[in-house]
């Protein structure tokens, strides 16, 4: 079908610009009209608590921030200093106004730019972090993407490595439902087999209870979130 019209509409009642919402125990405020789809992601939500557990004085860098989901998360469990890094200066506004929302403003900071970029630009500093999240969109939306997309897993999470700290913890996600989870895992082998270094994999998690996995739909299985230290 062609030449339809775009449209949103509310089919009930008002809905307001922002929405409160708290996920883990902690507080945003989440932009549906103008944010990304839907305006908040809770697929993650079992990945953001298990990462909580484990953040309590270190140095975090949330790469593909939004409006800090993980890094706002991070800073509330006991995280020291927490920097979201995204290409959007709205998405960036909302993580300072989400961080002030939960009394952690002072730890959070925020990077503006190209997620490539930004992380090299972090290495020429001699940046290095303890924690280290990549959840970047879906590289790859059709199988035609799919070589072409695992080379961006691969350099956005070599990138990543190179900016942890000794014995430092890398949190690569994906939604691409194209890429298979093993896949994913070999990525992240061949990236720190190019850096010399080891990867262990201490943790992984797949979307919440509220987002199930068909099993004869392997497609519905699209969430991965892997828990790496990555050793010297």
């Amino acid at each position: 079908m062609r030449n339809l019209s775009e449209y949103i509409e509310t089919p009930w009642g008002e809905l307001p610009d922002d929405v409160p919402l708290i996920e883990n125990g902690t507080q945003f405020v989440a932009p549906v009209w103008e944010g990304q789809k839907t305006g908040w992601f809770y697929d993650h939500r079992p990945a953001r608590a298990q990462l909580n557990q484990w953040v309590k004085g270190t140095r975090v860098l949330d790469v593909f921030s939004y409006i800090g989901g993980w890094g706002v998360q991070a800073a509330v469990a006991g995280a020291e200093e927490v920097y979201c890094v995204d290409s959007s200066a709205t998405a960036l506004e909302y993580v300072h106004q989400n961080a002030e929302l939960n009394g952690v403003g002072d730890k959070v900071a925020t990077f503006e730019g190209d997620a490539f970029a930004a992380l090299k630009e972090l290495h020429a500093g001699e940046q290095r972090f303890d924690v280290v999240i990549v959840d970047p969109p879906a590289f790859i939306k059709r199988k035609k993407d799919i070589r072409a997309g695992e080379q961006a897993y691969r350099r956005i999470n070599e990138l990543a490595m190179r900016l942890l700290k000794r014995d430092g913890l890398l949190v690569s996600c994906s939604c691409s439902m194209h890429l298979e989870r093993d896949r994913l895992l070999d990525t992240l082998r061949a990236a720190s087999r190019h850096l010399d270094r080891n990867l262990q994999l201490v943790a992984e998690c797949h979307q919440g209870a509220d987002h199930p996995i068909h099993p004869a739909i392997a497609e519905t299985a699209y969430i991965k979130a892997l828990f790496c230290r990555v050793t010297v």
